[in-house]
């Protein structure tokens, strides 16, 4: 064979080759179809309001002589004649509590991880789930910008890290750091002066630290009578110097502005169903207390009447909410996956290699997605969880290959 030929011939194997290369990229990085699973999902429709918090709320006026450390934490539920604050005669002193507080918290939490006596009798799989929804805890409460009761899910956090450590190997125990804790209480403990007075609560309730100037203003009184001028005095109310408050009964109330197209929706008496922006918060209850109609009936200031105060609840005075009007459940779909057959809505699924049309009964539909009405029969002509939902293919039909 020539020169030339031999050419030809390593050219032909060459263009063969990168013929076979680009065939088989095509053929992995090329689908046909995108699917999606089918899952379940609900959500609603509402009307947004801002609400005012109007609690029953006693205001501790205490005059310090020295420097205080607050025992009881924001939102935490004290009795009465329970301990708030301890006050010290230097801010040193009142340091080395602080510190001695957080030794003791350490050390209760890695006695407790060193408990594990059998680390094989702990799911390694199950504890990293609960390190997994520890941090998204974590995350999802920094992100509301409450910070209260953040230290406990960081120690939540920790706690299950350390756990970890034991039961992977990565550490034996905790001993050596145990007993340095506790060396470095003692030696902190020697000497150290006892608080000159404490500071109790005068009633049980949830202790919060701060007060707003809204404790006299937004109060039980008349509020079957309130109106729009409550929330000029809101805007303007100040805070004082006061020690905190405490607030002292599960019975609250929540004030709102709306107009004309949202309050004729409600009378007086009706229970509703509230969404909240706080973590892990189910639906809050509510009735209608008042609705009381501005002069030139374009607004009203509603009232509603809620039975369930908590930590969260007490440490915030307004919060964005909605008042559920309509709840809507059933799988999810993107709207990019329904098609029309003969008028009828459907999706077209993959069933191992063949594309089958299924028609769906629409429950709700938004700007991206639709819900449809899962089928309590198992009918498996209708759509079912977890499907796989063709959302972008060319030239579906039903009963098409798609290798």
């Amino acid at each position: 064979m020539n020169n030339k030929g031999a050419f030809f011939l390593k050219l032909g194997v060459t263009l063969i080759a990168l013929i076979f290369i680009i065939y088989q990229t095509y053929s992995i990085v090329y689908k046909p179809v995108t699917t999606a699973t089918a899952l379940y999902y609900n959500t609603y429709d509402g009307i947004e309001i801002n609400g005012y918090f109007v609690r029953e709320e006693t205001i501790i006026d205490y005059n310090i002589t020295g420097t205080e450390r607050y025992v009881a934490k924001e939102g935490e539920k004290i009795s009465k004649g329970g301990t708030i604050a301890e006050v010290y005669s230097t801010s040193e002193i009142a340091e080395t509590y602080a510190i001695l507080e957080r030794l003791s918290e350490e050390i209760e939490v890695l006695e407790s991880i060193n408990s594990v006596s059998d680390p094989s009798s702990v799911d390694l799989a199950t504890l990293s789930n609960r390190i997994k929804r520890s941090y998204i805890n974590f995350l999802s409460f920094k992100d509301t910008g409450r910070f209260g009761n953040l230290d406990a899910y960081l120690s939540e956090l920790l706690m299950q890290l350390n756990k970890k450590q034991i039961l992977t190997g990565e550490v034996l125990d905790f001993d050596d750091l145990l007993n340095s804790l506790k060396k470095e209480m003692a030696s902190l403990k020697k000497g150290l002066q006892a608080p000159l007075t404490k500071v109790t609560a005068p009633v049980s309730g949830f202790f919060i630290h701060q007060t707003d100037g809204l404790e006299k203003i937004l109060t039980f009184d008349e509020l079957s009578k309130i109106d729009e001028s409550i929330f000029d005095k809101i805007s303007t109310a100040k805070p004082n110097s006061a020690f905190g408050k405490i607030v002292s009964s599960q019975n609250f109330y929540i004030l709102a502005q709306m107009n004309g197209d949202d309050y004729l929706n409600f009378s007086v008496g009706d229970s509703l169903d509230l969404r909240t922006p706080f973590v892990g918060s189910e639906n809050l209850k509510a009735t209608v207390y008042a609705i009381n109609v501005s002069e030139d009936k374009n607004s009203a200031t509603v009232v509603l009447a809620c039975q369930t105060m908590n930590g969260q609840f007490a440490t915030v005075r307004s919060a964005p909410l909605t008042i559920v009007t309509e709840e809507y459940e059933g799988i999810r779909i993107s709207n990019k996956a329904v098609h029309y057959s003969e008028g009828v809505p459907g999706v077209y699924v993959v069933q191992g290699s063949i594309v089958k049309f299924k028609p769906i009964e629409i429950v709700h539909r938004t700007e991206t997605f639709t819900l449809c009405k899962k089928s309590e029969d198992g009918n498996n002509a209708s759509i079912v969880l977890y499907d796989e939902v063709i959302e972008k293919g060319k030239n579906l039909y039903d009963g098409k290959f798609i290798g």
